[in-house]
């Protein structure tokens, strides 16, 4: 009797103790699943990185964005490139509709992000941001070149659209400028041609006349004209000695003394056009790093007789 008592207290110990042992070998099995998941995953995020570097690297930005986009699970890593990527993408698309006002915003974001050490995504932004420079350049130059010509101070027109045209297209911005200039050209073409004819009659005019005259009053007549020739040479030359006092070193440093602006030892000064009135003078801020790097351009109009300085507006082309 005590036997068959004993019995069912063994049985309740020897399954006692074969849950346990159960219970310790699904926690070991439950341990080694999770590690080969975080493994797993680690690998995903790498292959995921390298493939969207390998997309940026070809400027293929959109792909990449949809690479990152993809991660069901995205570390640290994954969401900071993508975030810089939409930084990126922003200012792209504002330099591609040639709009500088919504350019500078974007582009002043863009640089100031440090959330991704990404390589391809660091030299992909370096890139955009000389192009953006560029860009920036020729469109000072288009406005410039329009601005004159619409007052038919060809020259200097002449003188900003060749600047334009000697620019490397590196943006289609900057290509799409170089075509526009194409009827300003023709314009100064048709404008040279109507004056050359307008003065070919003048000149046929005179010699008609002259020529009904008598032989006293041709006399008396090119005496005068020599007279008035000889007074407008001089006043040419007097002129000429006037314009020719200020050196270009002179106008430089009186710009910058005018311009109420503090320089840094580094800014670059050209003078770009000489106006009857004012110089225009193109300010490079050269901050002495790579040539990838963005060399931001400001353009000032000088008026020596008034001292007044006035700064170009980089999206209207305006001087105010």
């Amino acid at each position: 009797m005590k036997q068959a008592q004993r019995s069912p207290l063994g049985l309740i110990i020897v399954m006692l103790l074969g849950l346990i042992t159960l219970s310790g070998c699904a926690k070991f099995t439950g341990g080694s699943v999770d590690s080969s998941s975080v493994s797993t995953t680690t690998s995903s995020t790498a292959a995921v990185l390298t493939k969207a570097d390998q997309q940026i690297s070809h400027s293929k930005i959109t792909a990449a964005q949809g690479t990152l986009a993809a991660v069901k699970h995205p570390d640290t890593d994954v969401k900071s490139l993508a975030t810089g990527l939409d930084y990126y993408q922003k200012a792209a698309d504002a330099l591609d509709k040639n709009q500088l006002s919504l350019a500078k915003v974007a582009f002043n974001t863009l640089e100031n992000y440090h959330g991704t050490t990404d390589a391809s995504f660091i030299q992909a932004r370096e890139t955009l941001h000389h192009q953006y420079s560029a860009v920036k350049l020729a469109n000072s130059y288009y406005n410039t070149a329009r601005d004159d010509l619409s007052v038919h101070e060809l020259t200097e027109a002449k003188t900003a659209i060749d600047k334009l045209d000697q620019l490397e297209p590196i943006h289609p911005v900057i290509k799409k400028l170089q075509k526009k200039t194409l009827a300003m050209k023709q314009a100064i073409m048709n404008y040279e041609a109507s004056q050359s004819t307008s003065s070919g009659s003048e000149s046929s005019t005179v010699v008609s006349s002259t020529s009904s005259s008598d032989t006293s009053s041709n006399a008396t007549s090119s005496s005068t004209s020599e007279s008035s020739s000889s007074g407008t040479a001089t006043s040419s030359a007097d002129s000429a000695t006037s314009s020719s006092e200020l050196t270009t070193q002179d106008v430089l440093k009186d710009f910058q003394a005018a311009a109420g602006v503090t320089f840094a030892k580094t800014d670059q000064f050209n003078i770009i056009k000489q106006a009857k009135t004012y110089y225009e003078i193109d300010v490079l801020h050269d901050n002495g790093q790579a040539e990838t790097d963005a060399t931001p351009t400001d353009v000032y109009r000088y008026y020596p007789a008034s001292g007044q300085v006035t700064k170009q507006n980089s999206v209207t082309g305006d001087f105010n």
